[in-house]
């Protein structure tokens, strides 16, 4: 509603303006519209729809004066700046718990970059790595979808006021001073695709659907730490519900809700692909559907991104239980074929598949790493190449140490402490460069509701 109220607004200070309606009737309209928004609006009253401001214009001032506040404009450009303007709010609200949520992982990121934590693929154990590896990790995605969100509040920002239905109008309306008193960066230079094409309506659910994504990403993550089989992290009980007969269930609830509203979104998702399909000019009514699913998405994600905020800042780790299982499951293969490359001489194929035949020979005999001898692996070398490599047993347990495997991983993006470290600090030199810059594009917005509310008291005033 208040986006509707914007665009009368700034459409009748320019009919005023560009002499298309008479000083007297465009000040009496002007101020009947500051005593609806002064006095708040009802959802059960605003039954004109987009109209619905020309309808109690009319009730109030009769139709010789309330019916001017159309000219030159029609429902096309009506719902396609109302819709603009609420895209930006809500885009500029998700940018800020984004940004909010990357300050709190990056703060995490640093306090647990000596933490070791199994690494998986196929939720098996891989390599040994950092919770700040990890942490750093949800955070780079994070950064890619406020850069995301920014390149779409570029497009989001163009105004299709005046644009009319496809053609814009007879009239000399004046689309550059609306787009200005609206905040806009400009006009969309073409009246037909500023209607009738809705790429950037497809793009805002797809830009917020990537978001979700990798908002339940982390969700997914943290329910499986925390889940019995796992144990690595806990929250505390607020964080949590439990059963009406299971008295033990601890159920971590803010992560259910984050991936129930990435559900809602890959819905979206589908719901608007499938609504702008036809030749131009043919969806119409459909696209409205996709409206309220995409608003709801754009109100409650920035809610529950808080939510998750807070949860993460309570996070109680079990570093011993990681550790543990970084020992147990041979996490640090690669660094044993590393090893063998380095100290043999040896190919990394023939140093992989030696390892291989070692891991066989230590599960069929029950062993863990840490029971790993010499004679093992030469046995393994012997039955692979014929020939005992005669590693000594302080290179083996330094192998498969997984501290000393994550410290080993200096390369830049790699999971050594230092090299965590270093990654984490470009990430808060970027966080605060996208600070700033979203702060830049909220003021001239905030800027511009000042300015047409002055242009507004000017005319008011006489």
């Amino acid at each position: 509603m208040k986006s509707i109220l914007d665009f009368d607004k700034a459409h009748l200070v320019m009919l005023v303006e560009t002499g298309l309606v008479e000083k007297g009737d465009g000040r009496k309209m002007l101020a009947e519209i500051r005593d609806i928004e002064a006095n708040g609006v009802l959802l059960g009253e605003w039954d004109g729809g987009m109209h619905w401001t020309e309808q109690q214009l009319i009730q109030r001032l009769g139709e010789q004066i309330g019916g001017w506040i159309n000219l030159g404009r029609s429902t096309g450009d009506i719902s396609e700046v109302s819709r603009r303007l609420n895209a930006r709010r809500l885009i500029f609200c998700n940018i800020h718990m984004l940004n909010s949520l990357r300050e709190v992982l990056l703060k995490l990121a640093m306090k647990f970059v000596e933490t070791v934590v199994p690494g998986q693929t196929f939720l098996q154990h891989a390599q040994p790595t950092t919770l700040g590896h990890w942490l750093s990790m949800w955070a780079a995605t994070l950064d890619r979808d406020v850069q995301r969100y920014m390149e779409l509040a570029v497009r989001v920002n163009q105004s299709p006021a005046g644009a009319g239905i496809l053609s814009t109008t007879d009239f000399e309306i004046d689309r550059e001073r609306v787009s200005e008193l609206l905040g806009f960066d400009r006009p969309i230079a073409n009246s037909l695709d500023a209607i009738m094409s809705h790429d950037v309506g497809l793009e805002t659910i797809s830009v917020v659907t990537i978001a979700a994504m990798n908002l339940a990403r982390i969700a997914d993550d943290l329910e499986l730490w925390m889940s019995t089989e796992y144990r690595y992290v806990d929250f505390p009980d607020r964080f949590c519900a439990t059963s009406s007969i299971m008295p033990q269930k601890r159920n971590p609830n803010i992560p259910q809700q984050i991936k129930a509203q990435c559900a809602k979104a890959i819905g979206a998702m589908s719901l608007g692909i499938a609504s702008e399909r036809g030749a131009t000019g043919q969806p119409m009514l459909e696209r409205f559907e996709c409206d309220v699913v995409l608003w709801e998405l754009l109100e409650d994600l920035p809610r529950i991104m808080g939510d998750l905020s807070t949860m993460l800042d309570a996070i109680e780790v079990d570093d011993r239980r990681m550790r543990e299982s970084s020992e147990r499951h041979w996490a640090s293969a690669s660094d044993l074929a590393s090893l063998i490359v380095t100290e043999c001489g040896l190919s990394w194929r023939t140093a992989h598949q030696i390892c291989a035949v070692v891991i066989r020979l230590c599960y069929e005999r029950g062993l863990e790493p840490r029971d790993l001898t010499s004679a093992i692996v030469d046995e393994a070398a012997c039955m692979y190449r014929g020939e005992p490599l005669s590693l000594s047993s302080n290179s083996l347990r330094s192998a498969l140490d997984p501290i000393t495997s994550v410290h080993r991983r200096t390369v830049r993006g790699g999971s050594a402490p230092s090299a965590v470290s270093r990654e984490i600090a470009c990430m808060q030199e970027r966080l605060g460069h996208d600070v700033r810059a979203a702060s830049v594009c909220e003021r001239n917005i905030a800027e511009s509701e000042v300015r047409l509310t002055e242009v507004i008291d000017r005319m008011l005033a006489g």
